[in-house]
């Protein structure tokens, strides 16, 4: 995977736009539909970060569905997301234009938790006939990117957003997980350290204490902060990550 792997690397882009969507299931009774899209998202969350590594803007929107005229049970479980929720929401043209409005001009690149959103995104443009955009074309996969930046292998390699926020020493309100903009603000939380190369700090520490003994191998904990105790705390906390997300919750 091509990633920023310096802070010299920063000015390649103007923005970086850290996104998630939370989606809808088709409702099978559109039977042609549900052939060709699955779901639809219902809504978008980002987070526009400078060349500086700085956070400067957040978008949030809501869509209505075309194609189930309600939010299936299981999604407002995992979402807290209501049918009644999206009663005023924007059809997925207008939001789309909307986002591309805020995303603005010059090079950027976009960084999603897993590629998920990335395949819904062209499916949905494809199948409504509206053109994706082409300014969101350089768009990482950082649920991949990150492990290998970080030197994470093993079972560990491929973790949900949750898990490696706490594996990194980010604080995560359960309440508010599964909402598009939140957990846009948490990749958010994990991108920009390895924009502004403070993750090397972290890096390090995973490659000192990832030790084998003569029978044994120290494992990584499902907590960073909890393996590396207060050395790794020292290091991060005149960084402030764990309240940065709380400025801009």
């Amino acid at each position: 995977a091509c990633f920023i792997k310096a802070k010299g690397d920063m000015g390649m882009y103007d923005y970086h736009i850290i996104l998630d969507f939370e989606m809808n299931p088709v409702d099978k009774k559109n039977n042609e539909v549900y052939k060709l899209l699955r779901n639809e998202i219902i809504e978008m969350g980002a987070v526009k970060v400078s060349s500086e590594g700085k956070i400067v803007d957040k978008f949030s929107c809501m869509i209505k569905p075309e194609y189930n005229r309600k939010v299936v049970n299981y999604i407002t479980r995992l979402t807290g997301i209501k049918t009644i929720d999206l009663t005023d929401g924007k059809s997925f043209s207008e939001a789309v234009d909307d986002l591309k409005r805020w995303i603005g001009d010059g090079k950027i690149r976009v960084y999603s938790w897993s590629d998920s959103d990335l395949i819904q995104l062209k499916a949905e443009c494809m199948y409504k006939e509206i053109e994706f955009p082409q300014i969101m074309n350089d768009w990482q996969d950082f649920q991949i990117t990150y492990p290998e930046i970080m030197g994470i292998k093993g079972e560990k390699a491929l973790m949900s957003l949750e898990k490696a926020a706490e594996w990194y020493g980010v604080s995560v309100d359960k309440k508010k997980v599964h909402r598009a903009l939140y957990d846009a603000q948490i990749t958010t939380e994990l991108v920009i350290p390895v924009l502004t190369g403070e993750y090397e700090k972290q890096r390090l520490l995973i490659k000192k204490y990832s030790v084998k003994n003569k029978n044994e191998e120290i494992r990584l904990s499902s907590s960073l902060s909890e393996l590396c105790s207060n050395i790794f705390n020292e290091n991060i906390t005149d960084q402030g990550y764990s309240t940065r997300l709380e400025k801009y919750a």
